[in-house]
């Protein structure tokens, strides 16, 4: 059987928090791949987002040449605003029958997944995996986990990396080549991104 590791987000830009948060991800679960889904319209981010083009490119270029790990456009394919219920649906219906799904979320995405489309969908059609992240107590997101049912919480040591402080960070023409992969800060350099 298979194990598909599911890493969704505006990655606005992806840093060096959703590429150690993948890859701890990947290794604890065993999981075969990881499908990193820059989404197309994000329900919560719709209106505040770089372009999805910007947004998919630094993506591509911040996972370029991980083994295990992959970077889809199904979102965009899917067109309109990104629901996980409707990418899942998606997914399935290319990956094989006997395929696993884990959905990989940071713990502050899990407080808010009853706010979800259909969050009660998606905790019956996939294994989700909440991670800390940012100061967030462990046990409080395996009390609430417990409570919601079907979530596991994985305790990793992520480095806590803001996507919002890094755009901030490169809007006053800081340095963020320690946070930003390599090839996604140049990426941003040279398209101007973030700079007001």
């Amino acid at each position: 059987m298979s194990k598909i590791g599911i890493l969704g987000g505006t990655f606005d830009p992806p840093h060096i928090g959703h590429i150690s948060l993948a890859q701890q991800a990947k290794s604890e679960l065993k999981l075969s791949e990881v499908l990193v889904i820059p989404a197309y319209r994000s329900p919560f981010k719709a209106d505040k987002a770089s372009p999805y083009k910007d947004r998919f490119e630094m993506t591509r270029l911040a996972f370029e040449g991980m083994e295990g790990f992959a970077v889809s456009d199904i979102e965009k394919k899917l067109g309109g605003t990104s629901y996980t219920i409707n990418t899942l649906r998606a997914l399935k219906e290319i990956y094989p029958q006997k395929t696993e799904f884990y959905f990989i979320i940071g713990g502050d995405q899990l407080f808010t997944i009853e706010k979800w489309y259909r969050y009660e969908a998606i905790l019956k059609e996939c294994h989700v995996t909440a991670v800390t992240r940012g100061g967030i107590s462990y046990t409080d997101m395996q009390e609430y986990a417990n409570e919601l049912g079907r979530i596991r919480v994985l305790n990793l040591d992520i480095p806590d990396v803001s996507s919002h402080e890094i755009r901030a960070m490169a809007a006053a023409g800081e340095d963020i080549s320690a946070l930003v992969p390599p090839a996604a800060a140049v990426y941003i350099g040279t398209e101007g991104l973030y700079r007001g």
